[in-house]
């Protein structure tokens, strides 16, 4: 039986360069892509590296923009580094040419795809005030709590599922400000006590009620469409969306923006197919440091490093004092901000 080529070049490349992708999963989720895509029946290039070439990449691009995972400038450029460290490794052992190198203007290749498949430029605003993210928590408990299953097409079941998923995101980013791939990383063995504890970050993070009823809703509705229970070792969201499809974190920034255009709210979406989901950590983190949290805290469960929190969050005179339980001293930010009463 064949073994395809870009495939195997691919598993080398996960092996002799290891610490490459161990430092983000984003390389390996990008350049699996690229392969899933090449294998297509209707491309049909792994066994063909010779003939794959810059067009290739756009097409993949584009493909995966149909599919509204690639949405955004930003997205597009993680999908281009990724290539771009693959082909290098690839040119390097001899294996094949490094495509990237023959662009003449990097520049200008990624503009072009930009402008022909409407990327998203990047979210000028950097964070949500809290009138926002309550009514954003509102229409999105008010759409699954009035969703009809007996009434509903297959269209309506795709968006209940969506605005399942994406309440979730939300409401665990709120608690526990971590990046979007940590957050979408979470396994059913990170919650404990009944989906009352989260660990995240190494914290353990308290769920308030309304969120612990929320995650056994969507994954009640999940086992009754998987036929089969969580396990352990499973991803949460993954599991969620298993008999949809596969999830993968872009999806989350369409679904944002379908949201908030469906109902009218956070203003400056209009005509945006996109909407990056990185302000509503950025808002929970702002009003952590608006509540004068301990900057310690901050790092620790968001994962930013401690000089770019000060730098970034805090004036020159600010003095570290920390000598509190870790996990209590967080839980008790995070219940300070003004909207942890509505998750």
């Amino acid at each position: 039986m064949m073994y395809n080529v870009m495939v195997q070049y691919r598993d080398q490349f996960y092996q002799e360069r290891s610490n490459i992708i161990e430092s983000s999963h984003a390389y390996r989720n990008h350049i699996n892509k690229f392969i899933e895509y090449l294998s297509r029946p209707e491309v049909n290039l792994v066994n063909s590296p010779k003939r794959i070439n810059e067009h290739t990449v756009e097409a993949c691009i584009g493909y995966y923009h149909d599919k509204g995972e690639i949405n955004t400038r930003a997205t597009m450029e993680s999908h281009l580094e990724s290539l771009k460290k693959f082909y290098k490794y690839l040119s390097e052992t001899g294996k094949d040419d490094d495509i990237f190198a023959k662009i003449i203007n990097y520049g200008e290749f990624k503009n072009n795809i930009v402008a022909k498949f409407g990327l998203s430029e990047p979210n000028e605003r950097g964070y949500y005030t809290s009138r926002e993210i309550k009514k954003l928590l509102l229409v999105l408990d008010d759409a699954v709590e009035s969703y009809r299953e007996e009434k509903a097409g297959i269209r309506e079941e795709e968006r209940y599922l969506q605005r399942i998923i994406l309440r979730l995101f939300i409401k665990i980013t709120l608690i526990a400000p971590a990046k979007r791939s940590v957050i979408i990383n979470l396994k059913k063995s990170d919650m404990n006590e009944n989906y009352k504890r989260m660990h995240i970050n190494n914290v353990n993070i308290n769920v308030p009620n309304g969120l612990t009823r929320d995650i056994k809703h969507a994954i009640a509705e999940a086992k009754k469409r998987n036929s089969v229970n969580i396990k352990e070792e499973d991803n949460l969201f993954e599991y969620i969306y298993r008999y949809k499809g596969k999830f993968s974190g872009e999806k989350l920034n369409a679904w944002l923006c379908n949201v908030v255009q469906d109902f009218g709210i956070l203003d400056g979406s209009e005509g945006k197919k996109s909407l990056g989901v990185e302000p509503i950590r950025n808002t929970a983190i702002k009003m952590m440091v608006d509540n004068m949290i301990n900057p310690v805290l901050i790092s620790k469960i968001s994962g930013i490093t401690l000089a770019m929190v000060e730098s970034t969050y805090y004036s020159k005179d600010w003095t570290i004092k920390y000598e509190e339980d870790l996990d209590r001293s967080i839980n008790r930010a995070i219940a300070q901000n003004d909207y942890y009463c509505y998750i």
